[in-house]
């Protein structure tokens, strides 16, 4: 198995590469005009010359060799590529736009009188989910150790997961929190279940587009099937917008448009229509397993293109 693969398969870790040093020799900078007359030879030109560094070589051949393997570990279909075909064909409406080479991807859509896209990068498969995790589990080792310097009168027990403080300073565990054995080996299998998902979370960009209004640009997270809606921003009509591409428009909002308060301060029910209004849209829980299933397939194949790209031109 290449170590891309491992890496696929476990936590990502960064190599370093050590540089080496090379000798440089000199020679004396001025010789006798009788000597260079002696040893001067006749000099043969040519518009072409062959690359035969072993550097170069080598390079080539390891990336041939990488090539090799992730062709041989992809040759049979994922399961990714099974969930994106039944996607699309359950999904006639959108318009996938994926430009080989770029990490962006956009959906795109009509509904009534709006144009609607969806974009999404494969960046944030580089971004994994463990790294939130460990830092999760980091803020929760500190925080029960703090609580277990604090905590007195034995009233409550040890190890729960969901705690607060009494007025008396001592640790209130809720009941649903008495996790029995058995409940805690179901919760394990529901975890082996879910490791050949794509087990990270996708920025998505939703622009909603309506002639003479401006336009809607919405920021989610799509995660294990849902969407959690990050702000609402309204960008105003104006000939600067109208002249642009929805990526562009996306890529390029002003920095100084209020975008709003916080989804999670907004009132309940706004927050519901809200949902309520991307959902008839096709903004769903489909599209929230799409993306990061098309994330995982387009990275593996712009690293396959990128390998490819790179042997060339070191060759």
């Amino acid at each position: 198995m290449s170590l891309r693969a491992l890496t696929r398969a476990a936590p990502r870790s960064a190599f370093r590469f050590a540089t080496y040093s090379s000798r440089t020799s000199f020679r004396p900078a001025v010789q006798s005009a009788s000597k260079l007359r002696a040893t001067q030879i006749p000099r043969c030109f040519s518009t072409s010359f062959r690359r035969c560094d072993d550097a170069s070589q080598e390079l080539a051949a390891k990336l041939n060799q990488e090539i090799s393997l992730e062709t041989e570990e992809n040759s049979s279909p994922a399961d990714s590529d099974s969930n994106i075909e039944t996607f699309k064909s359950q999904n006639p409406s959108w318009e996938i736009v994926d430009t080989d080479g770029e990490q962006e991807v956009l959906l795109k859509r009509k509904y009534d009188d709006e144009d609607i896209t969806v974009s999404f990068n494969i960046v944030d498969f580089n971004t994994p989910a463990y790294e939130q995790e460990e830092a999760d589990e980091a803020m929760m080792d500190e925080e029960e150790s703090e609580i277990m310097d604090h905590q007195s009168g034995g009233a409550n027990t040890k190890g729960a997961v969901n705690q607060g403080r009494t007025n008396a300073g001592n640790i209130k565990v809720a009941p649903e929190d008495s996790i029995a054995p058995a409940d805690r080996e179901g919760l394990r299998n529901e975890e082996d279940d879910q490791e050949g998902q794509p087990a990270f979370p996708a920025n998505v960009n939703v622009l909603v587009q309506r002639q003479g209004k401006g336009a809607l640009r919405v920021n989610l997270i799509a995660d294990n099937g849902v969407f959690t809606i990050q702000s609402v921003i309204h960008l105003p009509d104006s000939a600067n917008t109208s002249n642009k591409s929805a990526s562009e428009i996306l890529r390029d909002t002003p920095e100084t448009l209020y975008t709003g308060p916080p989804f999670q301060q907004l009132d309940e029910e706004v927050q519901s229509l809200l949902e309520q209004y991307l959902d008839v849209r096709g903004i769903n829980t489909a599209l929230a397993l799409f993306v990061p299933e098309y994330i995982d397939v387009k990275e593996q194949k712009e690293y396959l293109g990128w390998l490819n790209r790179v042997k060339a031109f070191v060759e």
